[in-house]
Parts: C-alpha cells; structure tokens; sequence
C-alpha cells in the first residue's frame, strides 16, 4: 500500500502536518495552479480508511473574463456563489443528475477562479474504490474521467464548501519525475465558449495511461 503500510499514526500525522498543502498554496491565479498540482497526492480520509491518487489531469477556470466558466462576467447563482470565496474551498457539483464534479477554488476573494480535477491516478484504497465503482471493469477505468474518480472516491455534495487543507480531505506536496512532462491542450466539452474554447488550459501528465483523453 502506498501510504499506511509505510506509516504509524504519529510518523502518519507527523507526515501530513509537513507535507499537506497549506490555504496560502490555494490563493494562486487558477492558470498558474492548475499545472502546479499535476503529481501531487489527493487525500480522502474516511472513518478506517484512506484513499489517496495522484492528479495527473487538471483544466483551470479563469472567472469573469472566461467563457467557459460558471462564474463568466460575473454571474452568481446559489451554485456557484462559492466561486467568489477566498482560494482553498471545494466546490462540487452534480451533472447528469448522478455524477459528481470535483473543482478548488482557487485566487483571492472576489476572483472566481477555480481548478477542474480530472483524473487522477489511483494508489491507496483501490479495494474500496472498486466498491465505490462497481462499473469499473479494470483499474484504468476507476479514476480516468471527471466523474469514474469521483465515484470511485465517494465524493458528493457533502465536500461542498470544505477546505481542501482540513482533515477529511487534502493534498499531499510531491514533486513530478524527471520523466513526467507536462503536456497543455484545449479544455474539454467547452465547445459553447466561442474563442476560449482554444485557450491552452488543460493540463496533464504526458503517457500517463489514467489522464482522461489524451
């Protein structure tokens, strides 16, 4: 296992406490974060357990001025409103009317910025993913979507508006690979957002076979 075959609880705790990304990370402009979170560990604490992958996709949201997002030109719904809170809050969404979409807020307060997590690559806990996902036919298929991690991680309406550097839920600093490039494309199913559409605000780990679309 990846992570609590490795640890005691204090070595755990002590490991966390060094290693989890603080709120001031989170204040960045979402275009600089997005590929700064590319190889760092999602965490889900559950009651006995732990799930944990690395993020190898991301797509970030530039607010106002961007076509493509909830919050373009200003717009402000019950939903979205979380959007224009200071960097560091989980806003959740449900789509289809069954699936789970997983974004951080992101930049300073009024700026409605957000970054999109779309797959991520999993390494702790895959018992209980395949529990959680029991359409997933192979591993691959547990986290290389927006909506397949989501599932696979029990993320739903309750992470709405809780801080991505609390207890239940947070992300691990780790570095990427010598080997690991960083690849930027269009964003996905944005096709509406005329010429934003074509901006290069996607991100992800090249030849990593969990990144959604490559």
């Amino acid at each position: 296992m990846f992570l609590t075959d490795n640890f005691e609880k204090r070595e755990w705790s002590a490991f966390v406490l060094k290693f989890k990304l603080k709120k001031d990370f989170y204040l960045q402009p979402a275009k600089i974060l997005a590929p700064q979170l590319l190889g760092k560990i999602l965490v889900v604490r559950e009651k006995r357990s732990i799930l944990a992958g690395k993020i190898v996709e991301t797509e970030a949201y530039l607010g106002k001025e961007d076509p493509a997002s909830h919050s373009y030109k200003g717009r402000v719904t019950p939903r979205n409103k979380i959007m224009y809170e200071e960097g560091g809050l989980i806003y959740v969404y449900l789509i289809y009317g069954k699936y789970f979409c997983f974004n951080i807020v992101v930049n300073k307060k009024n700026i409605p910025e957000a970054v999109f997590i779309r797959a991520v690559q999993p390494l702790e806990g895959i018992e209980i993913m395949r529990e959680n996902n029991k359409e997933a036919k192979k591993l691959v298929h547990l986290t290389n979507g927006p909506c397949r991690w989501t599932k696979s991680f029990r993320i739903d309406k309750s992470f709405l508006g809780e801080k991505i550097y609390g207890d239940r839920i947070f992300i691990i600093d780790s570095p990427l690979t010598k080997k690991e490039k960083i690849v930027s494309a269009k964003r996905i199913g944005i096709d509406y957002a005329g010429k934003a559409k074509d901006w290069l605000l996607r991100f992800y780990i090249q030849d990593n076979q969990f990144v959604s679309k490559r």
